[in-house]
């Protein structure tokens, strides 16, 4: 049974990689969530992002694993796949966001990813038919972001990248809210050269 499950599960992401794979051959027509940038730092960038709306699954840990965070991807993946209540194929944007979250009185983890609707979509927006899947109105934020390349498949690579970003924020005495942190993803795991990674930061308004 075992066995069966794992060679399931197998298949399920080789079918996933394969419709990533499309998205990032047509990466040159797809969106990205605007913003603009107000000012650079040392290395990081002060943006503003309008608000927009976006595509959203949730969930809680004891402690937050890429593995457990993929749970939240299938089910987007599965939205814009046709998962909705007009069987629509919506285009993949970027980046894929990633909010972490930890409860202190809980001593658990919330983490919410979230794909960013299409501008053709976001005024009129196809709704879920997974009940854990929700559309989110995002008001206009303030972030600080930090961009790196490569891979980032562990936690740890990802929690480095906001160190990093945290330690330039506190030298430079900007107003960041450390309570939380996005992980920001734009690239299909078969884009192998000039990947985008960031981690970002809300400023406090």
């Amino acid at each position: 049974m075992k066995v069966a499950a794992a060679l399931s599960l197998l298949v399920a992401v080789q079918l996933v990689y394969v419709h990533l794979a499309e998205a990032q051959y047509e990466s040159e027509v797809d969106e990205t969530a605007p913003y603009e940038v107000i000012r650079k730092g040392k290395d990081y960038e002060e943006r503003f992002y309008p608000p927009a709306r976006w595509v959203c699954h949730s969930s809680t840990s004891m402690r937050p694993t890429m593995s457990r965070m993929s749970q939240s991807f299938f089910p987007l993946f599965s939205y814009i796949t046709g998962s909705n209540d007009r069987g629509a194929k919506i285009k993949m944007t970027a980046p894929v966001t990633t909010m972490l979250k930890q409860d202190p009185a809980m001593r658990r983890w919330w983490t919410q990813m979230c794909f960013y609707v299409p501008k053709a979509h976001q005024a009129d927006t196809p709704l879920p038919e997974n009940a854990e899947v929700y559309l989110e109105d995002r008001p206009a934020m303030m972030v600080f972001a930090r961009t790196t390349g490569g891979f980032l498949t562990k936690m740890a690579q990802w929690k480095y990248q906001a160190t990093l970003l945290k330690e330039s924020l506190v030298n430079a005495k900007e107003p960041a809210d450390f309570s939380t942190y996005y992980m920001a993803g734009y690239d299909s795991p078969m884009k192998f050269l000039n990947r985008r990674n960031e981690v970002w930061y809300m400023k406090k308004m």
